[in-house]
C-alpha cells in the first residue's frame, strides 16, 4: 500500500500545493486584482483558453502579454474575427513588422498553422480564434508552446465545450483540458467580469470585475489619428 501511494503521489498529473514553483516566469496583466488571483499573472508559456464574445475587451485584457518586449520575435494572429488595424496595434506597442496575420478556410488548418508557428521558435505569442478544439489538439498546442518558450491564446465562443465522447459531462470536459489557464469573460456596463475556471498551480475564482470602457471617446480617437505613422504600411497577411 505504501508503494502504491508513493507511486501515485509522484505521478506528474498530481498537483501538490506545497510544490508550487516560485521561479515560474509570469506576465503581469496590469490589473492587481486579476494578477493576484493568478498568483502573479499569466505564465509566459503554454496554452491559455479565453471563452468570450467578440468586442468585450478580450484582446485589451491581454495587451501586456501580447506586447512583451521581444522585438526579435513575431506575434501571429490566426483567423481574427475582424480587421486588425496598424494604428491600434501600434498603440498597444506592436510594430507592423512584428505582426503576421494568417487566415484559413478550415478549423483544422488554423490549428495546424498555430502549432507550426509555435514550433518555429520565431513567435513569442500566437493568438488563435477557433470554434472547436478537442483534448488531443489542445495538448499538441500546449506542448508546442511550452517546449518552444511561447504562449498561445485560444479564443473560443462562450460556453464552448471540449468535444469528447458523450459519456463525459461538460464540467469534466473543461477540467480535463490540458492547458495552462482557462478563463471566461463576461461583459458588464463599463466593466468586464473574469471567471478563472482552471489554472495551473492555483484555484478557480469567479467574478473578478475589471473596469473597461466599451467604446473609445474622442480623446482616444484623436490620439489614434494623430499617432498613425503606419498608414501606408500594411500588416503581413497569409491566406
Amino acid at each position: 500500500m505504501k508503494k502504491t501511494l508513493s507511486t501515485l503521489n509522484n505521478h506528474p498529473h498530481i498537483w501538490r500545493a506545497r510544490d508550487q514553483k516560485q521561479s515560474e516566469t509570469k506576465f503581469s496583466l496590469g490589473f492587481s486584482c486579476l494578477d493576484k488571483a493568478l498568483n502573479g499573472g499569466v505564465a509566459s508559456t503554454g496554452l491559455v483558453r479565453i471563452s468570450s464574445l467578440t468586442g468585450v475587451g478580450e484582446l485589451s485584457l491581454f495587451k501586456r502579454v501580447i506586447c512583451q518586449h521581444r522585438t526579435h520575435k513575431l506575434v501571429v494572429f490566426i483567423n481574427p474575427p475582424g480587421l486588425l488595424q496598424s494604428p491600434w496595434l501600434e498603440n498597444l506597442g506592436l510594430k507592423a513588422q512584428q505582426v503576421l496575420v494568417v487566415k484559413t478556410s478550415a478549423a483544422q488548418e488554423a490549428l495546424w498553422a498555430a502549432e507550426q508557428c509555435l514550433k518555429s521558435t520565431a513567435c513569442h505569442c500566437v493568438v488563435l480564434w477557433s470554434d472547436a478544439v478537442n483534448q488531443k489538439e489542445a495538448r499538441r498546442l500546449q506542448v508546442a508552446a511550452t517546449h518552444n518558450d511561447a504562449l498561445c491564446l485560444l479564443y473560443t465562443p462562450p460556453q464552448h465545450q471540449l468535444s469528447q465522447t458523450s459519456s463525459h459531462t461538460p464540467s469534466q470536459n473543461d477540467n480535463s483540458l490540458p492547458i495552462t489557464l482557462d478563463i471566461a469573460l463576461l461583459g458588464k456596463p463599463h466593466a468586464v467580469s473574469v471567471n478563472i475556471r482552471k489554472q495551473r498551480h492555483g484555484w478557480p475564482k469567479d467574478n473578478i470585475v475589471i473596469s473597461h470602457r466599451w467604446t473609445p471617446d474622442n480623446h482616444a480617437i484623436k490620439w489614434a489619428m494623430a499617432h498613425n505613422t503606419l498608414s501606408d504600411q500594411a500588416l503581413h497577411s497569409v491566406n
